[in-house]
């Protein structure tokens, strides 16, 4: 990692992203809580919760907003100063507490989660382009592990300064500093992040060749080593279940807890801790097993896993082997994510990356709710046992769906 970290590039991406996700994260946290001082907190939260999940659902169009700007640094400073000048609008309204009002915060707030996204996906040609081929995965997995340890971090010192001077706007101002301070990193160091700007194809100019579509199609099944079908069916049921594991694992020790020795809160942090470990692990560390293994065989691997799990739940019952489990399933999941955009980008041009990994990211946004909550409604309204066997049930669907059919032959990239 520290070879890796010795590319000025790198450098300054990763310290960007350090700000940046403190900056996204703070806030997400503070604007719970102020929906909680309005006169219908639960409609005020429900909001707040759903704008959260938007940017997600919105991903391919803004990946395909990113693979269609021309200067990809500019852009990315672009975002920051932009984010910066929201937060700071949002400190002058903020402590007028009207409908209204609140409307315009929440609305900064996903206008601000939106351009996080843009950041993401520009940020990719840039790896492409600066980053050789055999440290890309290291450095995709570098960055998610700055999100999966920053963003709990963020959370806190937002919860931290509303505990002690309950003043919002302070909170949106430091907010501002944060993407202020990820602004001027980047355009100190824009030299290391400026690559060539590619010119996007004509409507004209592409339509004579493979459509957008195929295009995506080739590329992923090149990168996963599975059909883009089979690819995307697999992650959305996956996820669907993955979604859920946070919210049955609560439920699990609320009605096991006595059993487990462990007090709950002591159980969850465990949990928690090891989790995260366990994604950090996963993204940053280079073993040669998991080098020479493919996307498809890793979450092959990390669904055996997660099948054991809920075996576990099922029958044993036992805690430790729960919290090993769960430390299993993140340094699978840390490691799949930068293994595919690793090649995914190594394979796509320019035009392309944003809107490959919107479009998996829109897909996972819109599986994981939807199965988290038929799963908890499953445990709470049947039985534990029957959102058991249903959460194995469509894991097993996701295996074969992934081990069937031909593989798509993998291809070198540059």
């Amino acid at each position: 990692m520290l070879n890796v970290l010795k590319n000025q590039s790198v450098r300054v991406l990763s310290l960007a992203n350090v700000f940046e996700t403190l900056g996204i994260s703070i806030f997400n946290i503070v604007l719970l809580t102020y929906a909680k001082t309005y006169a219908n907190p639960a409609i005020m939260v429900s909001v707040v919760s759903i704008a959260t999940v938007v940017p997600g659902t919105l991903g391919f169009a803004i990946g395909f907003w990113a693979d269609h700007v021309t200067h990809k640094d500019r852009m990315l400073i672009l975002t920051k100063v932009v984010q910066a000048a929201l937060y700071l609008l949002l400190a002058v309204v903020i402590d007028a507490r009207t409908v209204v009002v609140f409307t315009v915060v929440v609305a900064i707030n996903l206008v601000s989660d939106c351009l996080g996204f843009l950041s993401s996906s520009l940020r990719l040609p840039v790896i492409r382009e600066r980053v050789a081929r055999d440290d890309r995965q290291q450095v995709l997995g570098f960055n998610q592990s700055i999100a999966s340890l920053l963003q709990p971090v963020g959370q806190s010192i937002g919860v931290f300064v509303l505990a002690a001077t309950h003043d919002y706007a302070l909170a949106a101002l430091i907010n501002a500093g944060t993407f202020l301070i990820a602004a001027a990193i980047l355009l100190v160091g824009r030299h290391a992040i400026h690559i060539a700007p590619v010119a996007v194809p004509q409507p004209q100019t592409a339509a004579k060749g493979p459509s957008l579509w195929q295009k995506m199609s080739d590329i992923l099944g090149q990168s996963s080593g599975v059909s883009i079908v089979r690819l995307l069916s697999a992650v959305v049921i996956v996820n669907a279940v993955g979604a859920s594991v946070d919210a049955v694992i609560n439920l699990y020790l609320l009605d096991q807890g006595k059993a487990t020795g462990v007090p709950f809160g002591m159980a969850i942090l465990i949990v928690n801790v090891l989790f995260v470990i366990g994604t950090v692990m996963g993204s940053t560390l280079r073993l040669k097993f998991l080098d020479r293994q493919s996307f498809k065989m890793v979450m092959v691997e990390t669904i055996a896993v997660m099948v054991v799990l809920y075996l576990d739940f099922l029958w044993l019952q036992n805690y430790w082997l729960l919290v090993v489990l769960m430390f299993a399933i993140a340094f699978g999941l840390g490691n799949m994510n930068p293994k595919l955009y690793a090649q995914v980008i190594s394979i796509a041009d320019q035009s392309l990356v944003g809107t490959i990994f919107g479009t998996v990211s829109s897909l996972v946004t819109v599986a994981a709710p939807v199965g988290s909550v038929g799963i908890v409604l499953l445990y709470n309204a049947v039985s534990p046992a029957a959102a058991y066997w249903v959460s194995i049930a469509i894991l097993v669907l996701g295996t074969v769906i992934l081990l069937s059919g031909k593989s798509a032959a993998p291809v070198s990239g540059d």
